[in-house]
Protein backbone atom coordinates (compact mmCIF):
# COMPACT_ATOMS: atom_id res chain seq x y z
CA UNK A 1 0.00 0.00 0.00
CA UNK A 2 1.38 3.56 -0.99
CA UNK A 3 1.67 6.03 1.95
CA UNK A 4 -0.07 9.60 1.33
CA UNK A 5 1.25 11.85 -0.42
CA UNK A 6 2.72 14.74 1.36
CA UNK A 7 2.15 18.80 0.83
CA UNK A 8 4.53 19.46 -2.07
CA UNK A 9 7.19 22.08 0.07
CA UNK A 10 7.96 25.86 -1.50
CA UNK A 11 10.97 25.90 -3.41
CA UNK A 12 14.18 27.44 -1.00
CA UNK A 13 14.04 30.11 -3.36
CA UNK A 14 11.04 31.11 -2.91
CA UNK A 15 11.00 31.36 0.96
CA UNK A 16 14.43 33.58 0.54
CA UNK A 17 12.57 35.77 -1.75
CA UNK A 18 9.55 36.33 1.01
CA UNK A 19 11.87 36.94 3.55
CA UNK A 20 13.79 39.43 1.62
CA UNK A 21 10.91 41.25 0.82
CA UNK A 22 9.59 40.95 4.38
CA UNK A 23 13.23 41.85 5.67
CA UNK A 24 13.24 44.89 3.25
CA UNK A 25 9.76 46.20 4.62
CA UNK A 26 10.94 45.81 8.53
CA UNK A 27 13.76 47.92 7.64
CA UNK A 28 11.74 50.43 5.55
CA UNK A 29 9.45 50.98 8.79
CA UNK A 30 12.17 51.16 11.24
CA UNK A 31 13.91 53.94 9.15
CA UNK A 32 11.29 55.94 8.60
CA UNK A 33 10.72 56.02 12.40
CA UNK A 34 14.63 55.68 13.50
CA UNK A 35 15.36 58.86 11.02
CA UNK A 36 12.79 62.00 12.05
CA UNK A 37 13.84 60.56 16.08
CA UNK A 38 17.96 60.69 15.06
CA UNK A 39 17.08 64.18 13.54
CA UNK A 40 15.06 65.51 16.63
CA UNK A 41 18.05 64.56 18.65
CA UNK A 42 20.92 65.29 17.11
CA UNK A 43 18.94 68.88 16.84
CA UNK A 44 18.59 69.13 19.99
CA UNK A 45 22.35 67.80 21.37
CA UNK A 46 23.29 70.75 18.84
CA UNK A 47 20.94 73.26 20.60
CA UNK A 48 22.38 72.58 23.77
CA UNK A 49 26.01 73.19 22.29
CA UNK A 50 25.15 76.15 21.05
CA UNK A 51 23.30 77.18 24.41
CA UNK A 52 27.13 76.66 26.14
CA UNK A 53 28.34 78.94 23.41
CA UNK A 54 25.86 81.59 24.58
CA UNK A 55 26.19 81.04 28.32
CA UNK A 56 30.49 81.72 27.66
CA UNK A 57 29.66 85.02 24.92
CA UNK A 58 27.81 86.29 27.66
CA UNK A 59 30.89 85.96 29.91
CA UNK A 60 32.80 87.33 27.35
CA UNK A 61 30.24 90.73 27.04
CA UNK A 62 30.34 91.01 30.70
CA UNK A 63 34.57 91.13 30.11
CA UNK A 64 34.27 93.95 27.99
CA UNK A 65 31.03 95.85 29.48
CA UNK A 66 33.67 95.98 32.52
CA UNK A 67 36.77 96.84 30.33
CA UNK A 68 34.72 99.55 28.63
CA UNK A 69 33.02 101.63 31.23
CA UNK A 70 29.65 99.69 30.57
CA UNK A 71 29.18 100.49 26.90
CA UNK A 72 28.23 97.82 24.94
CA UNK A 73 30.44 97.46 21.36
CA UNK A 74 28.74 98.62 18.03
CA UNK A 75 26.69 95.59 16.57
CA UNK A 76 27.60 96.96 12.95
CA UNK A 77 30.64 96.21 11.15
CA UNK A 78 31.64 96.83 7.15
CA UNK A 79 34.84 96.39 5.43
CA UNK A 80 35.21 100.31 5.18
CA UNK A 81 35.59 100.89 8.90
CA UNK A 82 38.34 100.41 10.53
CA UNK A 83 36.48 98.07 13.33
CA UNK A 84 36.01 94.53 14.01
CA UNK A 85 32.89 93.08 15.14
CA UNK A 86 31.64 92.77 17.92
CA UNK A 87 32.46 89.17 18.14
CA UNK A 88 36.05 89.84 18.02
CA UNK A 89 36.26 92.72 20.09
CA UNK A 90 34.59 90.82 23.51
CA UNK A 91 37.00 87.88 22.45
CA UNK A 92 40.02 89.68 22.96
CA UNK A 93 38.77 92.14 25.77
CA UNK A 94 38.80 88.40 28.06
CA UNK A 95 41.54 86.59 25.96
CA UNK A 96 43.97 89.08 24.55
CA UNK A 97 44.84 90.09 20.95
CA UNK A 98 44.19 87.35 18.41
CA UNK A 99 47.54 88.95 16.47
CA UNK A 100 48.70 91.33 13.77
CA UNK A 101 48.78 89.54 10.14
CA UNK A 102 45.43 87.21 8.94
CA UNK A 103 47.05 83.95 9.01
CA UNK A 104 48.17 84.49 13.01
CA UNK A 105 44.42 85.54 13.49
CA UNK A 106 43.06 82.71 11.32
CA UNK A 107 45.18 80.00 13.27
CA UNK A 108 44.60 81.65 16.69
CA UNK A 109 40.67 81.81 16.09
CA UNK A 110 40.92 77.89 16.19
CA UNK A 111 43.54 77.07 18.81
CA UNK A 112 42.75 79.90 21.42
CA UNK A 113 38.67 78.57 21.23
CA UNK A 114 37.27 81.27 18.94
CA UNK A 115 36.01 79.35 16.42
CA UNK A 116 34.39 76.81 19.15
CA UNK A 117 32.47 79.47 20.93
CA UNK A 118 31.72 82.01 17.81
CA UNK A 119 30.40 79.46 15.13
CA UNK A 120 27.01 77.58 16.20
CA UNK A 121 27.85 74.10 15.79
CA UNK A 122 24.24 73.33 14.32
CA UNK A 123 24.54 75.96 11.86
CA UNK A 124 28.39 75.29 11.26
CA UNK A 125 26.92 71.36 10.61
CA UNK A 126 24.02 72.44 7.72
CA UNK A 127 26.42 75.56 6.57
CA UNK A 128 29.76 75.16 7.14
CA UNK A 129 32.16 77.70 8.06
CA UNK A 130 35.00 80.23 6.54
CA UNK A 131 36.84 82.10 9.60
CA UNK A 132 38.15 86.11 8.62
CA UNK A 133 40.09 87.95 10.58
CA UNK A 134 37.08 90.04 11.32
CA UNK A 135 35.76 87.87 13.49
CA UNK A 136 32.61 86.48 11.64
CA UNK A 137 30.15 84.15 13.47
CA UNK A 138 26.81 82.32 13.90
CA UNK A 139 25.62 84.80 16.25
CA UNK A 140 24.34 88.69 15.86
CA UNK A 141 24.36 91.16 18.29
CA UNK A 142 21.12 93.41 18.71
CA UNK A 143 20.47 95.65 16.11
CA UNK A 144 19.61 97.94 18.64
CA UNK A 145 23.40 98.82 19.00
CA UNK A 146 23.80 100.21 15.88
CA UNK A 147 25.52 103.31 15.70
CA UNK A 148 23.98 106.70 13.80
CA UNK A 149 20.36 105.61 14.99
CA UNK A 150 18.97 109.54 14.90
CA UNK A 151 17.31 108.97 18.54
CA UNK A 152 20.70 108.23 20.02
CA UNK A 153 23.24 110.46 17.74
CA UNK A 154 25.68 109.93 20.54
CA UNK A 155 25.32 106.47 21.36
CA UNK A 156 24.41 106.97 24.58
CA UNK A 157 21.72 103.65 24.00
CA UNK A 158 25.13 101.80 24.29
CA UNK A 159 25.56 102.17 27.58
CA UNK A 160 24.13 100.35 30.15
CA UNK A 161 21.83 102.99 32.12
CA UNK A 162 18.12 102.41 34.58
CA UNK A 163 15.97 99.86 32.91
CA UNK A 164 18.12 98.39 30.36
CA UNK A 165 17.42 96.58 27.26
CA UNK A 166 17.96 92.77 27.75
CA UNK A 167 14.88 92.18 30.15
CA UNK A 168 12.52 91.00 27.02
CA UNK A 169 14.34 91.01 23.95
CA UNK A 170 17.45 89.17 23.48
CA UNK A 171 20.85 90.98 23.00
CA UNK A 172 21.97 88.06 20.92
CA UNK A 173 20.66 86.02 19.07
CA UNK A 174 21.39 82.88 16.54
CA UNK A 175 21.40 84.59 13.27
CA UNK A 176 19.96 84.01 9.83
CA UNK A 177 23.39 82.92 7.44
CA UNK A 178 23.39 84.66 3.86
CA UNK A 179 21.96 82.60 1.08
CA UNK A 180 24.31 83.36 -1.75
CA UNK A 181 27.67 82.10 1.19
CA UNK A 182 26.04 80.51 3.91
CA UNK A 183 29.92 79.73 5.12
CA UNK A 184 30.75 83.29 6.03
CA UNK A 185 28.04 83.15 9.00
CA UNK A 186 25.43 85.41 10.13
CA UNK A 187 24.95 89.19 9.34
CA UNK A 188 26.59 91.26 11.54
CA UNK A 189 23.77 92.29 13.38
CA UNK A 190 19.81 91.58 13.31
CA UNK A 191 17.72 94.75 13.51
CA UNK A 192 14.43 93.34 11.47
CA UNK A 193 13.69 90.01 13.33
CA UNK A 194 9.85 89.67 11.86
CA UNK A 195 8.72 86.35 10.29
CA UNK A 196 8.26 85.68 7.42
CA UNK A 197 11.79 87.00 6.82
CA UNK A 198 11.89 90.72 5.84
CA UNK A 199 14.91 90.53 3.67
CA UNK A 200 17.63 87.41 3.36
CA UNK A 201 19.80 88.99 5.72
CA UNK A 202 18.06 90.26 8.66
CA UNK A 203 16.31 87.98 10.51
CA UNK A 204 16.54 85.23 13.31
CA UNK A 205 17.55 81.84 12.31
CA UNK A 206 14.68 79.38 13.85
CA UNK A 207 17.03 76.40 13.36
CA UNK A 208 16.64 75.49 17.11
CA UNK A 209 15.08 72.95 19.22
CA UNK A 210 14.42 69.45 18.79
CA UNK A 211 11.54 70.57 16.10
CA UNK A 212 14.07 73.10 14.33
CA UNK A 213 11.53 75.56 14.51
CA UNK A 214 12.43 77.54 17.26
CA UNK A 215 15.06 80.82 17.46
CA UNK A 216 17.91 80.89 20.36
CA UNK A 217 18.35 84.43 22.37
CA UNK A 218 20.73 85.13 25.25
CA UNK A 219 18.93 87.91 27.56
CA UNK A 220 20.94 90.39 29.73
CA UNK A 221 20.44 88.39 32.77
CA UNK A 222 21.75 85.52 31.34
CA UNK A 223 19.25 83.22 30.68
CA UNK A 224 18.91 81.54 27.26
CA UNK A 225 15.71 81.11 25.86
CA UNK A 226 14.58 79.33 22.47
CA UNK A 227 11.73 81.49 20.75
CA UNK A 228 9.18 80.87 18.14
CA UNK A 229 8.71 82.67 15.06
CA UNK A 230 5.70 84.14 16.53
CA UNK A 231 7.80 85.70 19.68
CA UNK A 232 10.24 86.18 17.28
CA UNK A 233 7.47 88.44 15.04
CA UNK A 234 7.15 90.72 17.88
CA UNK A 235 11.47 92.11 18.43
CA UNK A 236 11.24 93.74 15.90
CA UNK A 237 8.48 96.70 17.53
CA UNK A 238 10.20 96.14 20.30
CA UNK A 239 13.71 97.25 19.47
CA UNK A 240 12.06 99.80 18.24
CA UNK A 241 9.99 101.43 20.48
CA UNK A 242 11.90 102.08 23.78
CA UNK A 243 8.94 102.35 26.34
CA UNK A 244 8.02 98.61 25.60
CA UNK A 245 11.80 97.71 27.26
CA UNK A 246 11.48 99.24 30.33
Amino acid sequence: MNAPALPSAKTPAAFTLIELIAVIAIIAVLAAIAVPVYGRMRNSSLTAASTNNLRQIHALIATYLADNNNVFPQSVWQASWPEQTWRRKVWESANGSLGESIPEIAAKMESTGYSEVMWCPLMVSKHGKVNYSEGQGSYALNGFFKPGNWRYPNDDRRSIKGDFIGKKEPIVMGGTVLKNSPKNGTFYHNESTAYPYDTEWSSLAYEYGSGGDRGIGLFYDGRIELITKEEGAQLAPMMQDMATLE
